[in-house]
């Protein structure tokens, strides 16, 4: 539960830092990077389970920055599973 909290404590300071206003802070944008670093910190949580120090801090850094890890890594699977299947079709027309 610590790791979760810590995660949405992280993902909430993420959407502080970089809002620009208030509608920033109440926008869908920023719940969705509240649930992500909730389920990132749970992620965490599950990897390591030692309760110290330094494994908080760290589910509050992939709370931080695990909205755009998550992305990132849709974005690059997501491109490959289109240049897979552009391959296919490829391979059919032939």
């Amino acid at each position: 539960m610590m790791y979760v909290v810590m995660g949405v404590l992280g993902s909430i300071l993420y959407i502080l830092m970089w809002s620009k206003n208030l509608c920033d802070v109440k926008s869908f944008e920023a719940l969705r990077h509240i649930l992500i670093g909730g389920i990132v910190g749970f992620v965490y949580y599950y990897l390591h389970t030692d309760y110290n120090f330094p494994n908080g801090i760290m589910s509050l850094v992939a709370g931080y920055m695990g909205p755009d890890f998550v992305e990132a890594l849709v974005e690059r699977l997501g491109s490959g599973f289109k240049n897979s299947k552009s391959s296919e079709g490829e391979l059919k027309k032939n």
